[in-house]
């Protein structure tokens, strides 16, 4: 099972666990009274604390778990426990444990096949790349085609596989929601030396394959998630380089060659 379908199992079981929840709340029968949006930052961050612990993140644990208990406090009696206290403490516990298990919590991101000791937050590119023209004038793609310049794939709960036969490549853009979408480019000629990747994705997972002769260079934003980029087969070999840019939310990003 991909990690693409086990986060759409956890969200889709949060959330028929929340709806059951509330209409048995409202009718009474369970002991538990919470309102209408405990239930959903319940749904929330509990996700958030189960993502954070697949992709061992002790921060995003720790904090999901103390909104938890801010909005338990009553159910749990701790309400003299004020939720700046829970938040403080929270943080601290956080420190603590990021310092005694730094090595084996710290996100997992593999560039040109080593694995480097970077943050996240590392990793994020200043701005995010639009497209212009030679008046330095923006513009949004919405050409779809495979053998265009301009490349856009739009994945939504579903598996999509595009392959590239683009002869003047400039861009690929990515949007997926609770998707995989592999993208083929070993049949792709580059316009210039470089070809960019624009990002979107939440909750899915982009696996790019690459000719064996192109660059890889990440500027994404990442959080709770994955990059693998590995190291490139011909070094000496002169190619284009793959940006890679924008967003990834919970989500994987891989790259392969061929």
């Amino acid at each position: 099972m991909s990690r693409t379908h086990s986060k759409r199992i956890i969200l889709g079981v949060a959330l028929l666990l929340a709806a059951v929840f509330l209409v048995l709340d409202q009718l009474h029968l369970v002991a538990l009274h919470v309102g209408f949006w405990s239930v959903v930052w319940t749904v929330v961050f509990a996700v958030g604390a189960i993502f954070s612990l697949m992709n061992k993140s002790i921060s995003g644990t720790v904090f999901s778990i103390a909104f938890l208990l801010i909005i338990y406090a009553k159910p749990l009696h701790i309400q003299a426990i004020v939720p700046w206290t829970v938040l403080v403490a929270a943080a601290l516990i956080s420190v603590g444990l990021n310092m005694l298990f730094k090595r084996n919590f710290k996100p997992n991101v593999v560039v040109n096949g080593k694995k480097v000791n970077v943050n996240w937050s590392d990793l994020k590119n200043l701005k995010y790349e639009v497209n212009s023209d030679k008046n330095g004038k923006k513009s949004q793609t919405t050409v779809e085609s495979n053998d265009g310049e301009n490349v856009v794939i739009s994945s939504k709960m579903g598996d999509v596989s595009r392959f590239i036969h683009s002869k003047n490549l400039r861009s690929v853009s990515v949007n997926s929601s609770m998707g995989d979408v592999k993208v083929y480019l070993d049949d792709a000629k580059a316009a210039g030396d470089v070809v960019y990747a624009n990002i979107n994705v939440s909750l899915g997972d982009v696996t790019f394959y690459l000719p064996d002769n192109w660059k890889v260079r990440s500027n994404i934003d990442s959080g709770f998630g994955e990059i693998s980029i590995p190291d490139r087969p011909k070094k000496d070999s002169d190619g284009p380089t793959l940006i890679l840019q924008g967003k990834s939310s919970m989500g994987d990003l891989t790259v392969k060659y061929i």
